[in-house]
Parts: C-alpha cells; sequence; structure tokens
C-alpha cells in the first residue's frame, strides 16, 4: 500500500553551493518523522514545494531527478505564486484569521485567485501518481480545497486532511467571502483532523452553519458519504528527546551553559518571531516579575530564544523593533556587573544545543496567544529527563489539554504570569519531578509515531464506513431488480413513511402537506388490485385522513396508535390523559427557546426545534431528555429522539403495528418499506428479510439500501412501477 503525503513544503532544504550547483538537504520535521516510522507495508511518498522558485529547466530536471530518490515529487511555482498564494493568502490572511488576529488580515482579490490556482495545481499533480488503494494525507490550511478536488476526480480514493493550527469559531471564520469554498474543500476528506476537541467542535459547528450540513457527535452527513471529524493531538519524537541528555555533545554544551550561568534560576522561552506567541506579555510579566521581587535580583534570568521568520513584513518587523527596544530597556535598567536578566538570541540552535537548553532550564516559559499546539512545551518536559523542572503553558495552547502536570496561565494576564514564575521557583523540587513524570508518561504515550499511526488507522476506517455507504446506495442495476420483481409479483405490499420520504421537511410541520404529484401517484398505485398501500406516520389521524383519505390506501397514525384498513379506522386505546409535569416540563422549554413548538397527539407528544439554531437545539435537546428522564419513567413512557424532534409515547405505539396487521394470514410476494427516521428501524425489523427495505437520507443498518436525497423518492417509485425501464 502506497501513503502520499501532500504538503506546502517538501521536509528538504534546497541551496547552491559554491560552485553554483543546487544541492538538497533533508530536515527532519515532525511530520516527516511521523510519516518514517509508519509500518513499513506502506511505500511512501511526499508531494510539495521544493521551498524555493526554480526557474531554470535544467535546474527543475536535476531537483527532481534527485528528490525522486527519495520518492519526493516536487511542484514548482513561480515567484508570483509564492507571493500572492503563500505570503499573502496563507500567511497574511488565513494565518491571522485561524490565530485570532483579524486586524492583521489583507485582504485582496488576487490572492484568493491564486490560491485556488495553486490548489488545483497540487491536485492535478497528485492525480498523476495516486492509484487505486492509496492513502493520501493532505496537510494544513494552505491545501483547504485539495481534498475536494481530488474526491471529485476519484471518488473513492481514501483522503484525509489534518489541520495544524487552531481552527477559530463561527463567528471569526464567518468573515472570509470565500468560507463555504473552503469548508466544501475539506469535505472531499473521509476524515479530518485536528489537534484538540475545541477545534473540533469549532470546525462542526461552522460547516453546520455555513453548509448547513447535518452532524451527529463526530460525523457529518453529505448526500453520498460521511465526513468523519476526531482529535489528533500530534506529539513529538519522544525518545530522541529524552534521550538527548545522554548524548556526549549535548552534555557538553549543558556543561558550558552551567559555567555561564552558575547559581543562576533560568527561565526559557523558544519560540518563533510571531504575533500570536505572546512575546511581549512574557516579557512584560517577567519584567514585573523583577519589579516586584527585588530579593531574586541575581538570581534568576529569562533565556529568550527567538527564530527569524518573516522579519521584512511590516507587521514582523515593528514586533522584532518592540522586542528589542523592551530586552534593551530591562536589561538597561535591571543589569548588574555580573548578572544580566535577560539573555535575547535571534537566531536558531542546533538540536543538541536546544536540549541542553531544555535540560539545563529550571523553567520553561511557554506563552503563546494562541497556538494549534506547540511541541516546543513537550520537547521541553521530555528533554528533562529525570531533572526536575516546571512547565508554565499557556491556556491558549493546545498542548495545555495534555500537559496537565504544567502550571497553567492566560497568557493575556501579566499578573499570572509574574505569580507562576514565583510559584515555579518555590515549587519543592519532589513536586517537581512528580509533575514531569506524570507528563512523560503521556508524552511517551502519546508520540509521533503514534499519533501518525493513529490518524492512518482512523483514516482507512473512515474510508470502510463510506464504501459501505456507497455499496448501500441504490444503483441503477438494484432499481432494475426492483422493477423486475415487482412487475413479476403477485401480491404486493407497500410501506411508506411519510415526512423526510413522501415529503421534504418543513420548518412548519403544517406546511408538509402531500404534493400533487405524490397523491396522484399514491392513486395509481392503488388501482392496481395486487398493491395494498400503507401510509405509516408519527402524524395524528385527523391529519392523515384529511390528506390521504380519497386516496383509499391504508394508513397508520401515531406510530401505531390508530390505522386505517379498507377504509376503516381502528383504535388499539382510549385518549392519554397527559401528566401534568410532563406537560409543564415541555411548555416550559417551548418557552425559553424561540422556534420550538409543542404537538399534543392523542398518543404522543412532540417537541419540535427545526429551524432552531443547531446549537442552542443541541443544547436544549438533551436538557429536556435529561428533565424528562425521572418522570417519564415513573410513569412508563418512552421517550425517542427523531429528526429534529423529541417525542414522549408509551413503548406499546411502534409503527410495527400496522404492518404486522398486514402481514398476518398474508404471504405477499413483493414488499417494499421506505423511511427515513430512527422511528422507522421498527417498520425494517418487522418485514421479512427479503423485502426491499430503504433508508432515506442516512444509512441504517437494518435496511438492505439507502437513497440519499428524499428528493429522489417519487422517481424512484415511479421508475419501479412504471412500464419504462428509466432510472433515477
Amino acid at each position: 500500500m502506497r501513503i502520499f503525503i501532500i504538503s506546502n513544503r517538501l521536509p528538504i532544504k534546497i541551496f547552491k553551493n559554491e560552485q553554483g550547483e543546487m544541492e538538497l538537504k533533508r530536515s527532519e520535521g515532525g511530520l516527516a518523522t511521523g510519516l518514517s516510522s509508519l509500518s513499513t507495508n506502506y511505500e511512501k511518498h511526499w508531494i510539495g514545494w521544493p521551498g524555493m522558485s526554480v526557474e531554470n529547466n535544467r535546474d527543475k530536471e536535476h531537483i527532481t531527478k534527485k528528490l525522486l530518490e527519495s520518492n519526493f515529487h516536487p511542484i514548482f511555482l513561480t515567484q508570483k505564486q509564492v507571493n500572492y498564494y503563500y505570503e499573502e493568502y496563507c500567511n497574511s490572511i488565513l494565518w491571522p484569521l485561524f490565530h485570532y488576529f483579524y486586524s492583521f488580515v489583507e485582504y485582496d482579490q488576487r490572492y484568493w485567485k491564486a490560491y485556488k490556482e495553486v490548489n488545483i495545481l497540487f491536485a492535478r499533480e497528485t492525480l498523476k501518481f495516486i492509484k487505486p488503494g492509496d492513502i493520501v494525507w493532505v496537510q494544513d490550511y494552505h491545501l483547504m480545497l485539495v481534498p475536494q478536488l481530488l474526491r471529485t476526480a476519484v471518488p473513492d480514493a481514501k483522503i484525509g486532511y489534518f489541520h495544524h493550527v487552531p481552527f477559530p469559531s463561527y463567528e471569526l471564520f464567518r468573515v472570509l467571502p470565500e468560507r463555504a469554498e473552503l469548508i466544501n474543500g475539506l469535505l472531499g476528506a473521509d476524515l479530518i483532523g485536528f489537534h484538540t476537541y475545541d477545534y473540533m467542535r469549532h470546525f462542526i459547528g461552522t460547516t453546520r452553519k455555513v453548509l448547513k450540513k447535518n452532524a451527529f457527535l463526530d460525523i457529518i452527513s453529505l448526500d453520498r458519504r460521511k465526513v468523519l471529524v476526531n482529535a489528533f493531538p500530534m506529539g513529538i519524537n519522544y525518545k530522541k528527546f529524552h534521550d538527548s541528555p545522554l548524548l556526549s555533545t549535548v552534555n557538553n554544551y549543558r556543561t558550558q551553559l552551567n559555567k555561564t550561568y552558575k547559581n543562576l534560576k533560568i527561565v526559557l522561552s523558544v519560540d518563533r518571531l510571531d504575533y500570536s506567541k505572546g512575546i511581549i506579555h512574557r516579557i512584560k510579566g517577567f519584567e514585573q516579575f523583577l519589579k516586584n521581587h527585588p530579593d531574586y535580583y541575581t538570581k534568576i534570568s529569562l533565556i529568550m530564544v527567538i527564530v527569524p521568520s518573516r522579519d521584512k513584513v511590516v507587521s514582523y518587523a515593528k514586533l522584532k523593533l518592540k522586542i528589542d527596544e523592551m530586552v534593551s530597556s530591562i536589561n538597561g535598567r535591571y543589569s548588574q556587573i555580573n548578572w544580566t536578566p535577560i539573555y535575547y538570541f535571534y537566531h536558531g540552535f542546533s538540536f543538541e544545543e536546544l536540549c541542553a537548553l531544555y535540560n539545563r532550564a529550571d523553567i520553561a516559559l511557554i506563552t503563546p496567544l494562541r497556538d494549534g499546539m506547540n511541541l516546543v512545551a513537550k520537547e521541553y518536559v521530555a528533554a528533562k529527563r529525570n531533572s526536575p523542572g516546571v512547565l508554565i503553558l499557556s491556556e491558549m495552547a493546545g498542548a495545555s489539554s495534555e500537559l496537565t502536570g504544567a502550571l497553567t496561565i492566560n497568557p493575556n494576564d501579566i499578573d499570572q504570569i509574574e505569580g507562576s514564575i514565583l510559584e515555579a521557583i518555590n515549587m519543592p523540587q519532589n513536586e517537581q519531578i512528580k509533575r514531569m513524570r506524570e507528563m512523560q508518561k503521556i508524552l511517551s504515550d502519546n508520540n509521533i509515531h503514534n499519533w501518525a499511526s493513529s490518524f492512518v488507522r482512523e483514516l482507512i476506517k473512515a474510508n470502510r464506513m463510506n464504501k459501505l455507504i456507497a455499496n448501500r446506495i441504490i444503483s441503477d442495476h438494484t432499481i432494475s431488480v426492483i422493477k423486475k420483481k415487482y412487475q413479476g409479483a403477485s401480491s404486493r405490499l407497500l410501506l411508506f413513511d411519510y415526512d423526510g420520504t413522501l415529503s421534504a421537511f418543513f420548518n412548519k410541520p403544517e406546511d408538509a402537506y402531500p404534493k400533487k404529484e405524490v397523491l396522484e401517484l399514491l392513486v395509481k398505485l392503488k388501482q392496481d388490485s395486487k398493491n395494498r398501500i400503507m401510509i405509516i406516520s408519527g402524524r395524528d389521524r385527523k391529519n392523515l385522513e384529511e390528506w390521504f383519505g380519497k386516496t383509499t390506501v391504508d394508513i397508520e397514525a401515531e406510530h401505531g396508535a390508530a390505522f386505517k384498513k379498507d377504509g376503516i379506522w381502528h383504535e388499539r386505546e382510549g385518549r392519554v390523559h397527559w401528566d401534568r409535569e410532563v406537560m409543564k416540563i415541555l411548555r416550559t422549554f417551548v418557552n425559553k427557546t424561540p422556534g420550538t413548538k409543542l404537538e399534543i397527539k392523542e398518543t404522543a407528544l412532540v417537541w419540535h426545534y427545526r429551524g432552531v439554531d443547531e446549537w442552542i437545539a443541541s443544547i436544549r435537546e438533551q436538557q429536556l431528555i435529561n428533565t424528562l428522564i425521572l418522570p417519564c419513567s415513573r410513569l412508563g413512557l418512552q421517550i425517542m429522539r427523531g429528526k429534529n424532534i423529541v417525542e414522549i409515547k408509551y413503548p406499546v405505539y411502534t409503527k410495527s403495528f400496522g404492518i404486522k396487521t398486514l402481514l398476518k394470514n398474508h404471504n405477499y410476494d413483493f414488499i417494499l418499506c421506505m423511511g427515513d427516521d430512527v422511528t422507522d428501524e421498527d417498520m425494517f425489523k418487522t418485514v421479512p428479510r427479503t423485502a426491499y427495505t430503504i433508508k432515506i437520507g442516512m444509512i441504517s443498518k437494518d435496511a438492505r439500501f439507502n437513497i440519499p436525497d428524499q428528493k429522489d423518492v417519487v422517481s424512484f417509485i415511479k421508475t419501479i412501477t412504471s412500464q419504462t425501464t428509466t432510472c433515477i
């Protein structure tokens, strides 16, 4: 099996040597490490931009040939594409928006056009390589349109997407003019992964609001497939960092650090230059600590490592200047002959140097204002090995949900930053080691290798689910088989649910009256003496008689509480008197949830919430059920969830009752049973296994086939009952 990683950048660095020739150096980032750890059963490929604009065809050929040795497939971008797609749309629009810095967004329609153009280029190049059975794993916000582009071209492909940065709330994401296109692009994947459940929740909520898609728990339902959404907190190469103190080079660096910072408590921060990292707030917090705790002068220093990034961009250049000024000011104010409060390094460190810093530092101060995960926090914990240390971590970092042994702070709260430093200094050593070991256990289990493997496993599972759905979706061949059986049958039973099957749903239930086309179809079917037809619904008897009485079809009302057979209505029980407590609860929820209504039937109570905001509806639905559990249990009432309804009824009333009556003492050689709701599962279970059971909308384990869209139902019925051979 082959797996293709599709990312903006290939995990390589390209540079020209002294002779002016192109040279390649592999970079081992977290993603590359995770990929390399996947089972050797996978043949691994990587598709992406090599990181520089290459105009010369000879250089392109040389680079391509060299990269193919490692199964790397380059996508060459023009300098204009790099500027508009990468620097502008990705870094000046999506990055600040995803990190809640909306004021930094610099929108221009040209950038969106370039973003689409490059995503199409990535998809087109990927399609040259992938074959049936291959796995495609798309990485991050640079390529949000690629999953749907690939899905359109290869409908059954195994496609996953992982979002490495935060996903914002709907209120922020909605400002993007192309919000629908971006969300739709991601829904081409079988599996969408995020670092945390918060990001996952934001994405699902945004999908509901932007595209009006149905979602239940972690599954988004589309017309003919489902998208699984889950959280996969990205790990690190734990063993590599945990064992780093055993390396002689790391030990040598640590020895140097001990000499340089002798008798000092070291507070360490490591960041890329970015406004999302909370660097200014951190400096202010450390300055306030010095101001309020002069007894720690000459005893503590902050080592601040900032890796250069985009410092030619105005906002980044201003940030760099501000940092320089603040550090100079603090050092000028507090420095003594043998003590510097802040050691500021504006360059990257080697792996060995960084691990030595991690191991030596008494405190790691990681305070991003917003961060998808933050692997530095995890690297610090791992590299401490058996040494004491304290991690101070922003609650806005994805890693905070895992690293529960950290001192968690609000990065906007300068007082809290100051207080956490003091708490860390005074934390007993045995408590430090205890917390470190707890976090190290978590990181050793949730490492980069397990992250990659678990995502791929879930992706295969999600794709298998979609293949099952595809197999259940009624095909032209199946329609032909059903049609042939129908035409050859001498005694047929046709069972139809109404709302969501013969009729679409409406915000107001009374607006779902049968259309002329449906009534004419039922009359025509009833004229065939071989057919017995029953409409089975949760609606009340009066409503159904008014709508279908003239068609002379059989009717079952209120889930079997009453049924009409051969023109005569039969009732199972007398009128039910509803408990006052239950009625009061339902009316209370109607009053406090605008847009909902209570329907009182003879044998059921129905709380309707169609058309209500999905977020508040989901909360109210669960609250209502929790409130009803005790009184309903006491009264022997059943609480049922349906499509945008909660129904309370006695368990003796089910949709299977009328069907059992029709099946009794009669053998049908053709049975068709169609429904869309959980309440229709009773019908599917009641009819013989040879019946043609069809679920509308979402698939059912009890129905043999599926029609994804309600609007195809009537045309399907017409097709199988007509004398022509047309299909829906």
